[in-house]
């Protein structure tokens, strides 16, 4: 004779909600092997470091030229747009892709005030080094502290 099972609604209701994000995450918005937007078109990864005197971001770029790419910074925020464009089509049916295509943005707010016209771009090996100056009076200052 088979064993009577407990019915938890609270457990198909949570077992219904992970479906559903996964059919609104993978399904409509995410087909498969298409990258997730932080992986490559949409949205950018940077590195941001800093020194005594700059701040210096990296951010790959694979596939994107010059002309297709635009940095602004303004009132302390730094934007980086650009548009990978999409190769003319290939003879033969596609069997695979999984590269992405199209526009992409990213703002980054930088936490002091820096010199705007002397920052300077590099695009070299698809990573792109944005060298952003400090202005002079937020630079970090050394005082010497006598002992007595």
């Amino acid at each position: 004779m088979p064993a009577l099972i407990r019915w938890r609604p609270m457990r198909e209701v949570t077992r219904m909600q992970d479906l559903m994000d996964r059919l609104f995450e993978e399904g409509f918005f995410r087909p498969y092997g298409r990258p997730r937007p932080y992986e490559g078109v949409g949205s950018v990864p940077v590195d941001i470091y800093e020194t005594a005197d700059e701040y210096i971001v990296k951010a790959p770029m694979p596939g994107v030229t010059p002309e297709h790419l635009d940095v602004t910074f303004e009132a302390g925020v730094l934007t980086i747009r650009g548009e990978v464009v999409a190769e003319k089509e290939v003879e033969g049916e596609c069997v695979c892709q999984e590269r992405g295509f199209g526009r992409f943005a990213r703002s980054v707010s930088l936490p002091s005030e820096v010199v705007v016209d002397e920052i300077g771009a590099n695009l070299r090996d698809g990573i792109l080094t944005l060298r952003i100056p400090k202005a002079g009076e937020i630079k970090p200052k050394k005082v010497s502290i006598r002992i007595e």
